[in-house]
């Protein structure tokens, strides 16, 4: 579900929380913002229940203590970022050091790495009740995962995923996508086949984990 924009107002509370690390006062937020008293109060408490802002430990002053306020980490969220440019750098510096081929076994053997504290959750489970599970793993890792019917000799469910979580970073990266392969072998202990690619033309990303020996 979208969340709803944040007003110009309350952005502009934002921002000044964020120049002030260490919390505003309502009244020094009233003397940055320049609105009434109540206005100010109205938007202090939407932001508050959106966990943008939080109350912090009270100033204290000549008279009696004077509340203050600070963003949360979700507030901080809000800004901008430049994740993408950041990873497309990195990876971009791992393949002119290593080359694509080496790159491209680094990045499965960091899923594998990857997937390794997360094993516990598959532990006394099923081959399907695993898959069911990772399904799971990869939802809250923010990719749109479910199980669709088997293919081929194996009987075991296989994983599609309508979104990539790092789809402009592949385009440019192909090798990123062998995370993907690394990770969900390391959860199984089988072998995954790749079958259909966003970044090669398909529909959805989808996944084949092949029959145990």
């Amino acid at each position: 579900m979208a969340t709803d924009p944040i007003s110009s107002t309350r952005q502009g509370i934002l921002d000044q929380l964020l120049e002030h690390k260490s919390g505003l006062t309502v009244d020094e937020i009233i003397a940055a913002i320049g609105l009434s008293r109540t206005a100010v109060n109205q938007h202090l408490i939407a932001l508050e229940r959106r966990n943008f802002i939080r109350k912090s430990a009270p100033r204290k002053t000549g008279g009696r203590p004077v509340q203050t306020y600070v963003l949360t980490q979700e507030g901080t969220n809000q800004f901008p970022k430049q994740y993408s440019w950041f990873s497309a750098l990195l990876v971009s510096t791992l393949r002119n050091e290593l080359g694509p081929e080496r790159l491209d076994r680094y990045m499965f053997d960091l899923g594998m790495a990857t997937s390794a504290s997360l094993i516990p959750r598959l532990l006394g489970k099923t081959r399907s009740e695993r898959i069911t599970e990772t399904v799971k793993i990869m939802n809250e890792a923010g990719f749109r995962a479910s199980e669709i019917e088997p293919e081929g000799l194996s009987k075991l469910p296989r994983v599609e995923c309508t979104n990539c979580v790092y789809h402009d970073l592949t385009r440019d990266h192909p090798e990123v996508c062998r995370f993907d392969i690394g990770f969900l072998s390391g959860l199984m202990g089988t072998e995954v086949e790749h079958q259909t690619c966003m970044q090669r033309g398909g529909e959805a990303c989808r996944f084949r984990f092949k029959p145990f020996a």
